[in-house]
């Protein structure tokens, strides 16, 4: 794991904070390129926070251009992986909005 991660998850800060802190070096991650690290910071914040937010909607489009990228060198099983997570987050949505989380 990053070790910014792993800096921010010691600080001593509430779950909301903790997955905002996350979120922003998510976002700077992303801009720079590091797909990987910031799908990473945005686990951890959705791990964190638990409820539906900022994290979602990033994570979202990060697998779908992981998918894409997948598909773009053939590779079925990055494919199968990326389809997954995406299911998995659109679940964790779904349940969101039927139990009121």
């Amino acid at each position: 794991m990053d070790s910014s991660i792993e800096a921010i998850l010691a600080q001593d800060l509430a779950p909301k904070e903790r997955a905002r802190a996350l979120n922003e070096l998510g976002k700077t991650l992303f801009a720079q390129r590091d797909e990987d690290g910031a799908i990473a910071c945005w686990e951890k914040s959705v791990a964190c926070y638990g409820k539906p937010g900022p994290a979602q909607a990033q994570l979202m489009k990060a697998y779908n251009l992981k998918r894409r990228q997948c598909s773009e060198r053939g590779d079925s099983a990055g494919i199968e992986t990326f389809s997954q997570k995406i299911d998995a987050l659109m679940q964790q949505s779904k349940d969101a909005i039927r139990y009121g989380f």
